[in-house]
């Protein structure tokens, strides 16, 4: 009897209900900062803005214009708040990540096991069964998190590419299209500019 359905189901129920309850904080979060109180401090940056000959309703439409006008993508305040305040009870969803990734998938077998009522005998008795995790699906499930962990570790790298100029513009890349042998022959050509030809011809 496999599991692996029911488990993929549980782990992914959770990662979307986490997603779901952050998304709706930060959406919380963005609509308790349009009803704050404008404070003396935008006040005073908006006058600035303004300068000294505004009146009192202009520089206070300014101020809450500003105080809305937070850059796209920047981090909330009380988003960096909820998320310091989410650490207190436990530790870093990525270190939790990177110690599934790092368990010997042995260890996760043995520790997905549970016992199960499988059916009940003619007498009531429960007929228990144990179920774990397959090899399989204990490598899978280090295998997302060092997925979910990668981008964060390793930056993508930038790829060696040179011009060949033999007017085809073709891309030479070492190792990739060209042997490192026939990369250093281009390297190493004497090429005559088209200028000297034509003064030539």
């Amino acid at each position: 009897m496999s599991t692996k359905t029911g488990q993929d189901k549980v782990i992914s129920d959770a990662l979307d209900g986490a997603k779901a309850l952050v998304e709706q904080a930060q959406g919380e979060a963005e609509q308790l900062d349009l009803l704050e109180e404008v404070t003396p401090e935008d006040m005073v940056e908006a006058r600035e803005l303004l300068g000294p000959n505004a009146g009192r309703l202009s520089v206070l439409r300014q101020a809450r214009e500003t105080k809305r006008g937070r850059p796209k993508g920047s981090r909330n305040k009380r988003t960096d708040d909820f998320a310091r305040y989410l650490q207190q009870f436990g530790q870093h969803p990525a270190i939790t990540m990177m110690q599934i990734q790092n368990t010997p998938p042995e260890l996760l077998i043995e520790a997905s096991k549970q016992q199960k009522v499988h059916s009940f005998r003619k007498d009531g008795r429960a007929n228990i069964v144990i179920e774990r995790m397959t090899y399989a699906e204990a490598q899978a499930l280090r295998v997302r998190c060092a997925e979910g962990l990668l981008p964060y570790i390793e930056s993508k790298r930038p790829v060696a590419v040179d011009m060949n100029f033999s007017g085809l513009s073709d891309l030479i890349i070492a190792g990739v299209t060209h042997s490192d042998a026939e990369v250093q022959d281009v390297l190493d050509a004497d090429f005559t500019s088209v200028d000297d030809e034509e003064e030539e011809g």
